[in-house]
């Protein structure tokens, strides 16, 4: 069944409902187990009331190789059920893994600086859940009548103390639940805060170690370890103390049971088989409450993993597939455009008017936190914007298929990151089908072949996680070939000098070239002055606005000239491509 057959669902509702045959095929096996946990206790009631009667050798000889077989095949049967068990957790995991990553990607676009798996550890406990003795136990809960059908046919009596005892544990399971369940949630999230601490102190390593910031920024996370120890510490105990009640109650039900039974023997109202059978039977019957009150902890985790899953999943059902637009052009437009930090509302950005015409290169240059780095993400369309209208080739930038449009740019980050994997994997994008002389194309365009050539094993060398094994020029350099593969029309690079040497900067200002000679539209973000020496326009940003915009001499003419009238700071000029201080 596919996923989106029932658009009115959300995505973890239709996995469960793709899963219906093997869900049904566990309850047919759990009535079967259910059924033959019945030979225990009807083998002893014979035992005691026939073979030792009768002191019959063939019958008990008949009877233990019936029970043999009979155990056998419940034995078979499990060993089916739990496997069937681990194939659900498989099948729903499997369906929901590129949604969940899908639903965690957004999510951490929409807020960076909560950048959290949340949604990936919440399907992982989905998974553990299942295939846990928690979830048998439930499946084996709507069978348990069926044994208080057979200890009321041995006496009534039996039937009515193992209900009683029956509803005494599901009131304990209850009050369990209303007490732990605000105590586990609180629990979930000190662990959350813990993990997010240790990930983030793991991460900049290297910072951390080079600054002396480790034993501080260890004892801060210790603080959250601690709070979060000490939160499941407060939790397990309460759980605990309701597990070991659950179970000491559960013991003196079969107790008392053999003592209510040794009594009806006595009065002659009952049998020694009925007896052993009747506890027995008891402990069968109450055995899954006391199993999910045990396993209680684990059951109200994956319940709340569930709810996070269906309200994060809630929207991917009834997404569309835009139609597809014609190849772009690479003429940007924006329109009066605010726009802010995902997760922020004060604008960085505020109604910005400019148009980026195919084959053009735009140069922006300001002060820090002038808003240049968000214009760059605006304008791919990563950070949406708050109010105004950002298009490309006349058309809503969101009207476009994320990936089709993605495959259609080059983006070179302030920060380059690049993934595990070899170099080659990085330059294509970890395209499966890249074909070698694209790849060599995009490096050559970068000016980095050669670089890449003196690599240990070129284009197939190992650059580790986020290209640990890199210079951070050489990241920049395998970056840039990174934007410029497939020969994008829109082209966007936030400080692509930041970390070059001369050769590195001479390759940048050669791919700029090239990009101008085969009209591709370039936005270049730049705080250095040789990364503006072939742009055509010049931006300057302050404060989220436009304070110059037009020709780059005229506007370098008009900076310098108002830095001599002391109403500017002292500002980088480039003229003819050389840098100079005006």
């Amino acid at each position: 069944m596919a996923l989106n057959e029932k658009p009115n669902a959300s995505l973890p509702a239709q996995a469960l409902a793709a899963s219906r045959r093997t869900f049904i095929g566990l309850g047919v096996f759990s009535l079967f187990v259910s059924l033959l946990m019945l030979t225990g206790p009807l083998y002893m009631l014979q035992v005691y009331d026939r073979v030792l009667m009768s002191f019959s050798i063939p019958t008990l000889v008949a009877l233990t190789g019936l029970v043999a077989v009979l155990y056998l095949t419940l034995g078979i049967l499990d060993w089916c059920r739990q496997s069937l068990f681990s194939v659900a957790a498989s099948q729903i995991e499997g369906r929901l893994a590129e949604p969940v990553l899908d639903a965690t990607f957004e999510m951490n676009m929409k807020d960076a600086g909560r950048t959290s798996d949340q949604f990936l550890r919440d399907l992982r406990m989905v998974r553990r859940f299942i295939a846990s003795p928690a979830l048998p136990a439930l499946f084996d809960a709507p069978f348990t009548p069926l044994f208080f059908a057979v200890i009321f046919m041995l006496h009534p009596v039996y039937g009515l103390w193992a209900l009683a005892g029956a509803g005494i544990l599901i009131t304990i399971a209850l009050v369990n639940q209303a007490v732990n369940r605000s105590t586990i949630a609180e629990t979930e999230q000190e662990e959350r805060r813990a993990q997010g601490q240790a990930y983030e102190l793991l991460r900049q390593s290297e910072v951390v170690t080079a600054l002396g910031m480790r034993a501080r920024l260890r004892a801060r996370w210790k603080a959250a370890f601690d709070a979060s120890d000490q939160s499941m510490a407060k939790s397990g105990s309460s759980l605990s103390g309701f597990s070991s009640s659950t179970k000491a109650f559960r013991l003196l039900l079969q107790s008392g049971i053999l003592g209510l039974g040794a009594w009806l023997t006595i009065e002659g109202v009952s049998s020694h088989g009925a007896m052993i059978a009747a506890s027995i039977l008891m402990g069968r019957a109450i055995a899954p409450i006391e199993q999910t009150v045990g396993q209680w902890r684990g059951v109200a985790t994956a319940l709340s993993a569930w709810k996070n899953l269906s309200g994060a999943l809630a929207i991917k059902g009834k997404d569309s597939q835009p139609m597809q637009l014609p190849p772009i052009r690479g003429t940007l437009a924006f329109e009066k455009v605010v726009a802010a930090a995902p997760g922020l509302q004060t604008p960085m950005l505020k109604r910005l008017n400019f148009r980026l015409e195919a084959g053009t290169v735009i140069g922006v240059i300001g002060p820090s936190a002038s808003g240049k780095s968000t214009l760059a993400r605006v304008a791919i369309g990563i950070w949406p914007a708050l109010a105004g209208t950002v298009r490309l080739d006349g058309a809503e930038i969101s009207a476009y298929d994320e990936a089709l449009l993605g495959a259609q740019i080059g983006y070179l980050p302030q920060r380059v990151d690049l993934f595990a994997g070899s170099v080659r994997e990085n330059i294509s994008r970890f395209d499966p089908e890249a074909k070698p002389e694209a790849i060599i194309a995009a490096a050559m365009a970068a000016g980095c072949h050669e670089l890449i050539l003196r690599l240990p094993d070129a284009y197939d060398t190992e650059i580790g996680q986020a290209g640990a094994y890199l210079s951070d020029g050489q990241r920049q350099r395998i970056g840039l070939a990174r934007a410029l593969y497939g020969e994008p029309a829109l082209v966007v690079l936030d400080e692509p000098n930041s970390n070059l040497d001369g050769e590195g900067e001479a390759a940048l200002q050669g791919a700029i070239r090239s990009l101008k000679q085969r009209g591709a539209s370039v936005l270049i973000i730049a705080h250095r002055p040789n990364a503006i020496a072939h742009c055509d326009k010049l931006m300057v940003l302050g404060d989220g606005e436009i304070k110059q915009f037009g020709p780059r001499d005229e506007v370098l003419a008009q900076m310098r000239g108002n830095s001599s009238a002391g109403t500017q700071p002292r500002v980088a000029v480039v003229k003819n491509g050389n840098a100079a201080n005006g």
